[in-house]
């Protein structure tokens, strides 16, 4: 145990018998060959503990809401770990869990858990599985960083890399910075010094969390109100503003190293649009001090224009160098689209770093904000990622999480439409994957999920039951109740299908039968208020192909309208003949959002915003108003697919591209496309020109093992 080694982080442990278990003891015992410097032990817990250290009781710590949001130092611990063997027990006692709620409810077995790591000189211990609970193997609850506990404040800067080890963090450049009252001068490294004086102190205490909250981003919103409302009250005089614009959003840290002879007060905001930071009450907002020479180094957040106070006593020197970092899973982008059509090729651009800085510890709908893992959100993700990189752990990850979290008995998110696009997700992973090993691997998931699905299909009419007359979420358009059930039927009709093909396809996953198979009325799915009814019905094949072009060619791309209905419309059109009416919807709906100024796509749009205040006019009709709405979204990441797979023209034509389809459609004035698509045999690259007598010139490049259908 002399070795220290970063890529051992701690993980949350507890009894096996977790929730039902509310008091235990973790132990463990270990032997160092020499005297360990700098000896110190750290904990984060649900609930209250005591310490002992070789037998002996030399602390304890009271039950805290704030004990699981931060690692807490232990006191009355030698300074020095003198050689030989040494036992650690920590006597939990937890009288109130962490809450789940049916949003949650994959997280039900994580109720409880306790993370611990030493530290020395030379040393390192952490929280495993040898670890002892009660004198039997610890179980394993979560990794560091997932939900419902996050990241942890006091944790050292390494930790970023999270429990899966796979977080890297990359220097980013101040694009623009602007300070009245500071000296802003690059350092060198893209980051940039302040230098000036102090104009006095300022005490500034961030409140401590009074209650668990079910998921880090309902604690950390909280925080910031609290801290916000502190911050308003503070004398104006002595907060003298530095503002940093990154240039476009990321998740993203300060490093902060001071320069000066006496400690500083720095608070911060960080916001992804400056009238976000102006106006919202639950903009990031957080404090640190730092001493002489000392470093601090913030946590991830998602957000593109920072604002800093520093506070230090009147007259005295400051000096403080800021550097910032974007944190995330480094991906290798494998596929490519470049054409003659500057929007198009931006569009593509904008998608992908959106995509990108989303992949952390699961696909995050979005770095500002949540931080679980929702099906519908990574199942949208997912089309850009078939086509994007080479490595698609993290949305394995989010598809397993949810899977095998969620008990039979519950809908994923607790939204029945969320566990359908599960399903629907898992075919399109394996028609553009070919990996059967994965769905192997958690055939018992998909089984659980599919007969939690039958089991709610009413036989006599063959859609979902749901109880009274509640409606049933579908988009964020408003639908009353009766056209939400027949859309969510129409959802339903689509993961059947794709059950279907998965059966014919694997059928050693040995899936069960499915459910009593009806379609909803394609004339009454066309006369749906919200554009998604019509929409899902076509995409599921319960619209005629006449009355489908029909509708496609005749609605009109206009408010109300969500990015997913805008995909949506896009996809149904191009594979219904339309090219240009599906170029109309991304030019008009991504490109209007790059006219706007979006440096990332967002969670919704509105075509025709009321003000210039662009992200105080967005909405999501039924949900997040104003400056919560996010203006960057996994799900908005769509038109790389669209992209690759209609214009460039490139799909599979079995699954995992065996056999693959090439059909350009020119879009837009386009008259020349190229790029590669992600496959599992290596890229295919493409390309096609637009001759004046209106005939495609076309190159296809195709790895071993990948032939043309038709043998073309």
């Amino acid at each position: 145990m002399t070795g220290r080694t970063e890529e051992h982080l701690p993980v949350w442990l507890w009894h096996a018998g977790r929730e039902a278990r509310l008091a235990t003891v973790l132990s463990r015992t270990f032997a160092v060959s020499r005297d360990i410097a700098g000896f110190r032990l750290f904990v984060a817990l649900t609930g209250g503990m005591q310490v002992e250290w070789n037998g002996r009781l030399v602390a304890e710590l009271p039950e805290h809401p704030r004990n699981v949001t931060a690692f807490r130092a232990v006191e009355g611990l030698p300074d020095v770990l003198p050689q030989g063997e040494h036992t650690i027990r920590l006597r939990i006692a937890c009288a109130e869990p962490m809450p789940v709620s049916p949003v949650s409810i994959h997280l039900w077995q994580r109720t409880v858990g306790c993370a611990v790591y030493a530290v020395g000189d030379g040393f390192w211990l952490a929280s495993d599985e040898h670890w002892l609970a009660d004198d039997e193997p610890a179980a394993v609850v979560c990794l560091y960083g997932e939900e419902p506990y996050g990241d942890l404040d006091g944790a050292p800067d390494w930790f970023v890399r999270g429990g899966f080890g796979d977080i890297a963090v990359e220097p980013l450049v101040v694009t623009e910075a602007y300070a009245s009252d500071w000296r802003v001068t690059p350092n060198g490294d893209g980051g940039v010094r302040l230098a000036g004086t102090g104009a006095g102190s300022l005490a500034f205490a961030l409140p401590e969390s009074g209650e668990l909250h079910q998921f880090y981003h309902l604690r950390k919103q909280q925080e910031w109100k609290e801290a916000r409302a502190l911050l308003a009250a503070a004398d104006p005089a002595l907060l003298r503003r530095a503002r940093f614009d990154l240039g476009r959003e990321y998740n993203a840290r300060i490093r902060a190293v001071s320069g000066s002879a006496v400690p500083l007060t720095v608070v911060w905001q960080g916001a992804e649009s400056p009238e976000e930071l102006a106006r919202y009450d639950a903009c990031i907002t957080e404090s640190f001090r730092v001493g002489p020479g000392e470093t601090f180094v913030t946590l991830p957040q998602g957000m593109r224009y920072v604002d800093l106070y520093l506070v230090a006593a009147r007259g005295e020197p400051v000096a403080l160098d800021l550097a910032f970092e974007s944190a995330g899973v480094p991906l290798v982008q494998a596929g490519r689209f470049d054409s003659d059509n500057a929007l198009a090729n931006r569009i593509y651009d904008v998608s992908v770093h959106t995509n990108r800085i989303c992949h952390q510890l699961g696909l995050w709908d979005g770095v500002k904000r949540d931080r679980l893992n929702w099906a519908y959100d990574f199942y949208l993700a997912g089309k850009a990622d078939f086509v994007l990189w080479d490595d698609l752990t993290v949305l394995r990850r989010s598809i397993r999480e949810l899977g095998a979290g969620t008990p039979y008995g519950c809908w994923m998110n607790s939204i029945e439409s969320y566990t359908l696009w599960w399903v629907v997700g898992l075919w399109e992973y394996y028609w553009f994957t070919g990996d059967a090993a994965f769905l192997y691997e958690i055939r018992e998931d998909i089984r659980k999920h599919v007969r939690w699905i039958a089991d709610n299909v009413d036989p006599a009419d063959g859609r979902l039951r749901l109880d009274g007359e509640r409606a049933a979420f579908i988009e964020w358009v408003p639908i009353d109740a009766a056209e939400s059930r027949l859309a969510l039927h129409a959802a339903l009709v689509l993961a059947r299908r794709a059950l279907e093909k998965l059966a014919a396809a694997l059928p050693q996953l040995e899936l069960p039968p499915g459910w009593p198979a009806s379609a909803p009325d394609g004339g009454e799915l066309l006369r749906g208020q919200a554009l998604i009814t019509p929409l899902l019905g076509i995409a599921a094949g319960c619209v005629g192909a006449e009355e489908a072009r029909r509708f496609l060619r005749e609605v009109p791309v206009a408010d109300p309208l969500t990015t997913i209905s805008a995909y949506w419309l896009a996809e149904c059109c191009s594979l219904n003949g339309l090219p240009d009416k599906a170029w109309e919807v991304v030019s008009r709906v991504w490109g209007g959002m790059l006219a706007r100024g979006a440096t990332t796509f967002w969670e919704s749009v509105t075509l025709e915003p009321a003000g210039e205040d662009v992200h105080d006019s967005l909405t999501t009709y039924t949900s997040y108003g104003s400056y919560r709405t996010s203006l960057c979204h996994a799900w908005s990441s769509t038109p790389v697919q669209w992209l690759s797979r209609f214009v460039l023209g490139v799909e599979p034509a079995s699954p995992g591209y065996r056999t693959v389809r090439f059909r350009p459609q020119p879009v837009g004035g386009m008259t020349a496309c190229s790029g590669r698509v992600v496959t599992p045999f290596g890229p295919i690259a493409a390309e096609w020109a637009l001759g004046a007598d209106g005939v495609v010139d076309s190159r296809l490049q195709l790895p071993d093992g990948v032939v043309l259908e038709g043998g073309g």
